[in-house]
């Protein structure tokens, strides 16, 4: 998944879309503690040596920093954190490193649609149900970390994305589909319009699926990017480039970025990371959520889920265990301070400070109607058969024949992971 420097590609649970939020429409309170299991540090040893690895650069990796060196310094432990933002080989840096047995004992601001490919590797630790309160999580952040019935990382914020749309243009945000023409035809629009991540939330608003879910668990056999409503999805794509003309087939995400911060056009999807870009372009934000669809149902953008994890191969598993618990709980509201990504826990996501920034809010909105991203291994395949979406934009395909396209070559990468 190419999508920003902030969510990472990889595979997640698209399982049950329960709650997405829970507890955003609640009565906001004063930003309260993290409420999360604490590790007594009785039963671990003392003088430990544990590495961090953080995908997260500055200014969130000042603040893991500072509460490692907090937690070693209680623990009598020692705590090296290690920026791993700008390595070249980018998340699968870990699985490669912890292979050979060189990776970090914790993983940090790792997204969750990586974690099934690592699990089924045996890279992951297992989180003991005593240190880790299920009830702290809304049920999508859980499903998201969670396979076979057991906890594989901790939840540590959740992203997804919004109507960014310019208030100098535009005083009230659309609501239906029929506004957000309007709006569109007369102010202009765009988005990432060839990446999946984006796409979806036309694609599954419309009907559409990537893998169905039997029993409870998602089904890698059961791909529903060709099924009426994702041709439904594509072919509303499709028009936003030949019918309504907002973008030609060359509009790409940065491109409409560029649009929507010189005042070009009215309105662009997107999510928290460009915050600070279209601010610094003095434009007058304001975030929603996305309209209805044509069909009057709601779109379904994706949620990804930041995560910390445990190496399973690394060479003390409480002390890291407790470590990554710590940073996944005790900083949650300096971490939203510094990337404006929403606080996992529940109570955090009620909290005053989040519930009066009304772009948070909107997210949280937003969040209620998403789709976590599925983080089963097969998903890798999804990403890679993106490129057949392009088709449909340019027009060479049909929307029809292009989602039967994307499907065939999803199966023959599912094939290929398989050997």
């Amino acid at each position: 998944m190419q999508k920003s420097k902030k969510l990472g590609l990889g595979l997640a649970a698209t399982i049950v879309l329960s709650s997405a939020l829970a507890g955003c429409s609640s009565q906001p309170t004063a930003a309260p503690k993290a409420t999360a299991p604490v590790a007594t540090s009785a039963a671990l040893p003392r003088g430990v040596h544990l590495t961090v690895w953080s995908w997260w650069g500055q200014p969130e990796f000042g603040v893991v920093q500072q509460y490692a060196q907090k937690w070693a310094k209680a623990h009598g432990d020692t705590v090296t954190v290690v920026n791993q933002s700008t390595n070249p080989n980018g998340f699968t840096f870990y699985s490669t490193a912890a292979r050979a047995g060189k990776g970090p004992d914790v993983g940090l601001a790792m997204p969750h649609d990586n974690l099934g490919l690592l699990q089924e590797e045996g890279l992951l630790a297992p989180i003991p149900s005593n240190m880790i309160n299920s009830n702290a999580y809304t049920a999508t952040e859980m499903n998201a970390v969670t396979f076979g019935g057991t906890a594989y990382a901790y939840p540590m914020s959740v992203q997804t994305t919004a109507l960014f749309y310019n208030k100098d243009k535009i005083k009230t945000p659309p609501v239906t589909w029929q506004q957000f023409v309007q709006n569109a035809n007369k102010f202009g629009f765009g988005f990432a319009q060839h990446n999946l991540y984006f796409d979806y939330a036309f694609v599954g608003g419309m009907g559409g699926y990537i893998f169905g879910s039997h029993n409870g668990k998602l089904d890698p056999q059961d791909i529903g990017l060709a099924s009426p409503g994702a041709i439904k999805g594509f072919t509303l794509l499709h028009a936003m480039d030949w019918q309504y003309h907002w973008m030609n087939p060359n509009t790409t995400g940065a491109i409409s970025l560029a649009n929507f911060t010189a005042g070009k056009i009215g309105m662009y999807i997107s999510g928290p990371w460009d915050i600070p870009n279209v601010q610094k372009a003095k434009i007058n934000l304001g975030i929603a959520p996305l309209p209805k669809l044509p069909n009057g149902k709601p779109a379904t953008p994706f949620i990804g889920v930041m995560t910390t994890l445990v190496n399973q191969r690394g060479h003390n598993i409480p002390s890291a265990t407790a470590l990554a618990q710590y940073l996944s709980t005790a900083p949650e509201m300096q971490y939203f301070r510094v990337n404006a990504d929403l606080p996992a826990l529940i109570n955090l996501q009620r909290a005053k400070e989040v519930q009066s920034n009304p772009f948070d809010a909107a997210f949280l909105k937003q969040a209620e109607v998403g789709v976590p991203m599925p983080n089963i291994p097969q998903m890798g395949a999804v990403w890679s058969a993106m490129g057949e979406i392009g088709n449909i934009i340019k027009g060479q395909v049909s929307p029809a024949v292009g989602a039967r396209d994307f499907v065939a070559q999803i199966k023959k990468g599912i094939q290929v992971q398989q050997g």
